[in-house]
C-alpha cells in the first residue's frame, strides 16, 4: 500500500534540506507538524528514516532508498508544472514524434530545425523505425504524435487502430529509378513493361510489394512477378544499391533528386503521373493536445505542401 502522500512530501523536504524547520518553512507549516508526520511515517513504514547528527538530519539506508525513489518523481512533476505555466506564454517543452526514418532524418528534422527559431523553448525527442514499432509506442503514450506511410484510406484502418486519429498530411512521390550505367545496359531503348520485367529490382521486403504496386499504377499489372535482386527495410540501402548499379528500385522522388538532376540516376517514365505515397499523422484519440504540438502540426501542414 501506497503511504499516506502528504507525509511522503513532508519526508522529501526534510530529507533534501536535512533540517525539519528549513522543510516546516518551504511547507509552510509548523516545525511540530513536520515531525509528528516524519513519526507517522516511520510507523506506517515500520522503520525508522533518519539518524540525528547534532542538529542535523542523516537519513538512514531506508531513508536513502525512498529518498532516491521519490527524487526523480518530484523533478519531473515540478518541470511538468512550470512547462503548464509557461505553456500559456507560448509552445514550449519536449514533444515527442514518431517517423519513419529516412522520411524523419531527411525531411522531419529540418522541419523540427525551422519550427525552433520560431519557438526555442520547445525541443524535440524524435523515434525513427517502422510504423510497427511507433505506433504501440503512441498507443502506449510513449509519444505525442507519429507519422506512418501506412493507410490510403479511411476504409483500410482495421480496428487495432482504432484507438488513433489519423491525418493525411504529406503526398510523396515515389519513382522507379536505376543508375545511368544500368539503363544504358539493360534499357537501351524503350522502357515498357516486358522489357522492364527482365531487369533487376530492389524492394523492402522479399515479395516485391513496392515493385509491384508500381506496375500495377503504371501498367495495371496485378501479376507482376519482379526478380528482387535485394530486398531490405531501408530506403537508404535500396537507394545504395540503385546506385551501385544492381537494379532498379521505388524510392521517394526528393531522397535522390540531385542525383537524378545531374544524370547520375535515371527514371523510368510511363507517361503517367507518379505513383504517390500517403502519409499520415497520428494521435491518440482524445489525448489532450498541448500548444507545442498544435503549433508543431501547423508548422508542418505549411512546410508538407512543397513537398
Amino acid at each position: 500500500m501506497i503511504p499516506d502522500l502528504n507525509r511522503l512530501k513532508t519526508f522529501y523536504y526534510v530529507c533534501l534540506r536535512r533540517s525539519v524547520s528549513a522543510a516546516a518553512g518551504e511547507l509552510y507549516v509548523t516545525q511540530s507538524a513536520v515531525s509528528q508526520s516524519l513519526k507517522n511515517l516511520e510507523r506506517e513504514l515500520k522503520h525508522p528514516l533518519f539518524n540525528r547528527a547534532g542538529r542535523r538530519l542523516v537519513p538512514t539506508r531506508e531513508g536513502e532508498r525512498l529518498f532516491g525513489l521519490m527524487a526523480p518523481f518530484v523533478r519531473d512533476l515540478e518541470n511538468a508544472l512550470a512547462d503548464g505555466e509557461r505553456e500559456s506564454s507560448g509552445p514550449c517543452g519536449l514533444l515527442r514524434v514518431g517517423a519513419p526514418a529516412e522520411f524523419g532524418a531527411k525531411y522531419l528534422v529540418g522541419i523540427c530545425a525551422r519550427f525552433r527559431r520560431d519557438y526555442p523553448a520547445v525541443s524535440f525527442a524524435m523515434t525513427l523505425g517502422h510504423p510497427s514499432r511507433l505506433l504501440p509506442e503512441l498507443a502506449g503514450g510513449n509519444l505525442d504524435i507519429a507519422f506512418a506511410d501506412i493507410f490510403s484510406s479511411a476504409k483500410e484502418y482495421s480496428r487495432e487502430y482504432a484507438v488513433f486519429s489519423i491525418r493525411l498530411v504529406a503526398r510523396e512521390k515515389l519513382v522507379l529509378a536505376c543508375s545511368r550505367e544500368y539503363r544504358r545496359e539493360n534499357l537501351p531503348g524503350k522502357a515498357d513493361a516486358r522489357s522492364l520485367l527482365k531487369c533487376a529490382f530492389l524492394d523492402y521486403n522479399t515479395h516485391g510489394a513496392a515493385v509491384r504496386g508500381w506496375f500495377g499504377h503504371h501498367y495495371r499489372m496485378a501479376g507482376a512477378k519482379p526478380e528482387i535482386a535485394l530486398a531490405a527495410e531501408s530506403v537508404q540501402a535500396v537507394i545504395s544499391g540503385i546506385k551501385s548499379g544492381m537494379g532498379l528500385g521505388v524510392v521517394p522522388e526528393y531522397l535522390i533528386a540531385r542525383e537524378l538532376a545531374s544524370g547520375a540516376l535515371a527514371k523510368i517514365k510511363t507517361g503517367k503521373p507518379d505513383l504517390i505515397n500517403r502519409i499520415s499523422l497520428l494521435r491518440l484519440k482524445g489525448a489532450a493536445v498541448s500548444p507545442a504540438e498544435k503549433a508543431f502540426t501547423e508548422s508542418f501542414l505549411k512546410a508538407s505542401k512543397d513537398f
